[in-house]
């Protein structure tokens, strides 16, 4: 509920899901429970997802959680390919998909800030 109504301004523009991992088989239920009352209460607002998982990893593990993301930033964060400068992930193996376009696709679509 607490989070329902920190969504509510208009000024804010989705949710972010980080920290542990979203998409572990055991975090599922729960996180895909708040994500269906997002998409519910604010359809329009993004939801951006943070995982160790691959975009292609997800597919299989968590399809129907993965089919509720606006943008994923996927892949393990790797401290030799740190790089401070990146925008929205920390190391440059990690990339910025665009969800529904990727599944529309089949493949993995970048994400454009500004398309």
């Amino acid at each position: 509920d607490e989070i329902l109504e920190a969504l509510k301004p208009d000024y804010i523009q989705g949710l972010s899901l980080l920290g542990g991992e979203p998409f572990e088989p055991e975090n599922q239920p729960a996180v895909l429970d708040l994500v269906r009352q997002v998409r519910a209460a604010y359809p329009l607002k993004n939801i951006w997802a943070y995982s160790g998982y691959t975009f292609e990893q997800l597919q299989t593990l968590a399809p129907e959680l993965l089919g509720q993301i606006t943008v994923l930033v996927d892949g393990p964060f790797v401290e030799q390919q740190k790089d401070l400068r990146l925008a929205f992930r920390g190391s440059a193996n990690q990339r910025i998909l665009d969800v529904p376009a990727s599944l529309e696709r089949g493949e993995p679509v970048l994400w454009k800030e500004n398309p």
